[in-house]
């Protein structure tokens, strides 16, 4: 896990932490850093991730070709309407949801969310042997969630 602070110019370095992550070349990884931006983006705007303090973790894991990442926020600014995360009108989710093989979150509103996605840098479904999950099954449901993990509408 990397934790990064509350200024926007950081989404960059956490560009390049991810593509480096993936030891793929830019071109194949770009969609995985688009979806990493995007979702980075929305913790610095649209939570207290952005505020004085703030900061923004994430995980990546690489696993058959794919890659699961997460962002987690610090939860709703203070004084706002918790809020969670919704394709709605604005433009970032709907790119994370075109280029992502899934997404969701966990969480409560109000309080730190997790936006995670998979995402499959080969532009197609991968081939899986038979009777074998396409990510690991700790990907899927993580055990440690006391909320059920909630899927976006999509």
């Amino acid at each position: 896990m990397v934790s990064w602070g509350s200024l926007p110019q950081q989404v960059a370095s956490a560009r390049l932490w991810c593509w480096h992550g993936t030891k793929l070349s830019y071109d194949r990884a770009y969609p995985l850093i688009a979806v990493l931006s995007e979702l980075h983006t929305n913790a610095l705007r649209h939570t207290a991730s952005g505020g004085p303090c703030g900061r923004v973790r994430m995980e990546m894991e690489g696993y058959r070709g794919m890659f699961w990442l997460a962002v987690t926020d610090d939860g709703a600014l203070p004084g706002a309407v918790p809020t969670v995360p919704d394709l709605g009108a604005g433009f970032g989710l709907r790119l994370v949801d075109r280029l992502a093989a899934g997404w969701g979150w966990f969480g409560l509103p109000g309080h730190p969310i997790t936006v995670w996605a998979v995402v499959d840098p080969r532009g197609g479904g991968s081939p899986v042997p038979a009777g074998e999950p396409a990510v690991p099954s700790r990907l899927e449901a993580p055990a440690r969630l006391e909320v059920p993990a909630q899927r976006a509408a999509g």
